[in-house]
């Protein structure tokens, strides 16, 4: 028997599906087709330049550098996120008032706009009057330079957007840790293991699904990062999104940029792929 049509589901999904393609699908494949153009943004005449503007790009110093960046922040904060993530996630999953304030605290951060978070550090990082290095001075200890090198803003950018995410990863791995049965811990106990012990054997094994999801996100998020870098270190450091919206808006080279937001895309799907592959092992049934 043909199975009747259901109009009914086609009509809940249709706006979402409309949405989905007006500001995804239609924006990506133009994205696509110019950055095999010379297309300034504003010129209705638009030339075919085939492979040139992703010739260009491979050979263009400030990419690559920016291209370098991107790649440093993304490691970074991936480790980051995901290690810092796991100890807070297993301090924490515990009952108590001290515990839930402390999940509390720690996701306060996740909760503000990047833009905040940002403006909020930058003052707090000042090599001049900063708080940090105000309080540093307070107990005798020389001030720090975050901004003296390329290298040391990377790092502190980093570790900022760490911070100002932890609170999401650490939710994510504090749902899996309650999904583990006690008993695997008190059969471990009882078989001798200490806590460090369970830590590695038991929770870290257990904790894959987890650490597959927060990692592949970590690492779309770094490499797409934007935020924390242009309100920041604006001029000194630049990622692949900041060079792309710099050689649009401010150069007026639309196709250029399309082929850098296309090499950023073929990239982000790359690492994830690699990063499901590697991790796509059987999960633990309990």
């Amino acid at each position: 028997m043909k199975k009747k049509f259901n109009w009914y589901n086609l009509a809940f999904l249709s706006p979402g599906f409309i949405i989905f393609t007006i500001f995804l699908i239609i924006p990506l494949l133009l994205s696509f087709y110019y950055s095999f153009t010379n297309w300034n943004g504003l010129s209705a005449n638009v030339k075919f330049t085939g492979l040139t503007n992703f010739r260009f790009l491979l050979k263009e110093p400030m990419f690559l550098d920016s291209l370098r960046i991107t790649l440093v922040i993304t490691a970074l904060t991936t480790l980051l996120l995901n290690a810092v993530g796991i100890v807070c996630a297993a301090v924490l999953n515990q009952e108590g008032s001290f515990y839930k304030t402390g999940r509390t605290l720690i996701f306060i951060p996740a909760i503000l706009s990047p833009v905040v978070a940002s403006f909020i550090w930058a003052y707090m990082t000042q090599t001049n009057g900063g708080i940090i290095n105000t309080l540093l001075g307070a107990v005798n200890i020389a001030p720090v330079d975050f901004y003296r090198s390329a290298d040391s803003m990377v790092r502190m950018v980093s570790g900022v957007i760490s911070w100002a995410a932890l609170g999401f990863y650490t939710t994510i791995y504090i749902a899996n840790l309650k999904s583990i049965p006690g008993e695997i811990y008190e059969a471990a106990d009882i078989d001798g293991a200490g806590r460090l012990r369970q830590f590695f054997s038991l929770t870290i094994p257990m904790l894959r699904p987890a650490i597959i999801i927060n990692t592949i996100t970590a690492l779309i998020w770094g490499l797409k990062q934007f935020d924390f870098v242009r309100v920041m270190v604006p001029g000194h450091i630049q990622t692949v999104t900041i060079y792309a919206i710099e050689r649009a808006f401010e150069y007026n080279m639309f196709g250029y940029s399309s082929a850098v937001v296309i090499v950023l895309l073929l990239l982000t799907l790359f690492v994830s792929l690699i990063q499901m592959t590697i991790m796509n092992r059987k999960e633990i049934d309990y």
